[in-house]
């Protein structure tokens, strides 16, 4: 269905991939339990900050291969809905 006219649409052949290219995509280890309502990387050091809708927050460390290693998790009492780094490092 559209959602700005209101009308039916279908879909025929091959799926729309608006994801772009996969390949080089690697999946963190640990990742949340819940969907994830932010990311960000941080632009001092090698890490990724990332909140979730479990009620944490976990920070990777990101490897120059692309692995990633659970550094710290921090519970919230409701949703994490947003992360973001310190400007000053």
């Amino acid at each position: 269905m559209s959602l700005f006219s209101g009308t039916a649409s279908s879909t025929t052949g091959s799926a729309n991939n608006t994801q772009g290219d996969l390949s080089k995509d690697v999946e963190v280890t640990s990742p949340p339990e819940d969907s994830v309502s932010d990311l960000s990387f941080s632009s001092q050091s090698e890490h990724l900050a990332v909140s979730s809708w479990d009620s944490k927050v976990r920070i990777y460390e990101i490897s120059e291969t692309g692995q990633s290693i659970g550094k710290a998790l921090y519970d919230h009492q409701a949703p994490a809905l947003s992360v973001h780094w310190s400007k000053v490092g």
